[in-house]
């Protein structure tokens, strides 16, 4: 496989919302040469339009970028990262993402569209988990090994898109599931190293599943714990108490983390008003989302844009 390199130039540009980037528009752009439909993107030559990513975006797809030189300065829900030479980079569809800075990466992409990985062969208990890894650390390094073992997948899933079989669907997704179970696993050993060790039951994981399904629905825009439990058909101190135990976070700090996280990218990267994005994220007035964006942040949404 060949490298291919991403060359982005940043630079504080205020919008009018957050950029939404499909997997379509990827494959549309021709920044990809091997693909599976529009369901697999895998490249050796992408050249990155630096209109990309250059402001918050979000990409309806999973991607597993694995570095293997040079030095990018990214942002994932707001917290900043390194991707490096031996890092890995995992993106899930609802994250917000900006690259500020880059400075010759080369890097070996695998974006895989949400519709692909329904048809993955993967555990809902297990994908809940590599779900919640990723949004845990979305960047981090590798070790030589695993490294090795990964290029191996890129080398073949490049070579089974490239050729003619007409069996080219079930091995890309038996080599798709079995590439996700070993970022899977290095993902536990890194939790292991973190001490972060969850016990998860399994009559929680459908409910949690189904909950996030939801909340990735809204954006932030509903507030109401009431709200998600209507729509799934529970009550609200039982869909609190399940997705407590599955996450150890309540259902009601899950949708203030969202909110907060739409807000706090307003406020910082488009040129709205405050009264705008309180209506936006369907606030009755600015005065009560400037109670609830304090409540939560401890500063007033003036505050926090002027930081």
């Amino acid at each position: 496989m060949k490298f291919y390199k991403i060359f982005l130039l940043s630079k504080q540009i205020k919008m009018k919302k957050i950029e939404s980037i499909s997997i379509q528009q990827l494959d549309n752009r021709q920044l990809v040469q091997n693909r599976l439909k529009s369901d697999i993107l895998l490249s050796a030559n992408l050249g990155f339009d630096d209109t990309l990513f250059k402001h918050p975006s979000r990409m309806d797809a999973f991607a597993a970028i694995f570095c293997v030189s040079g030095k990018a300065e990214v942002q994932v829900n707001l917290k900043k990262y390194t991707l490096e030479s031996g890092t890995m980079a995992l993106h899930v569809p609802e994250n917000i993402i900006q690259i500020t800075s880059c400075e010759n990466l080369i890097v070996y992409p695998f974006i895989i569209s949400s519709t692909f990985i329904q048809k993955l062969h993967i555990e809902t208990k297990d994908l809940i988990n590599l779900y919640m890894a990723a949004k845990t650390i979305p960047v981090f390094c590798l070790q030589y090994a695993d490294i090795h073992i990964l290029e191996k997948y890129y080398y073949l899933m490049e070579s089974i898109l490239q050729s003619e079989t007409g069996y080219k669907d079930n091995m890309t997704i038996g080599l798709t599931t079995s590439f996700l179970y070993k970022v899977y696993d290095i993902l536990v050993r890194k939790l292991k190293e973190k001490e972060y060790v969850r016990k998860v039951p399994e009559r929680c994981e459908t409910v949690f599943e189904d909950f996030i399904k939801e909340l990735n629905l809204f954006h932030g825009t509903e507030h109401s714990l009431s709200f998600f439990a209507q729509r799934l058909n529970f009550t609200p101190n039982y869909l609190s108490s399940r997705v407590k135990e599955y996450s150890g976070r309540t259902a009601t700090e899950w949708i203030e983390e969202s909110v907060i996280l739409e807000a706090k990218t307003m406020l910082k990267h488009t040129d709205l008003t405050i009264q705008e994005i309180a209506y936006k994220l369907n606030f009755p007035t600015q005065t009560f989302f400037g109670k609830y964006f304090k409540r939560i942040t401890g500063l007033s949404p003036k505050q926090y844009r002027t930081l």
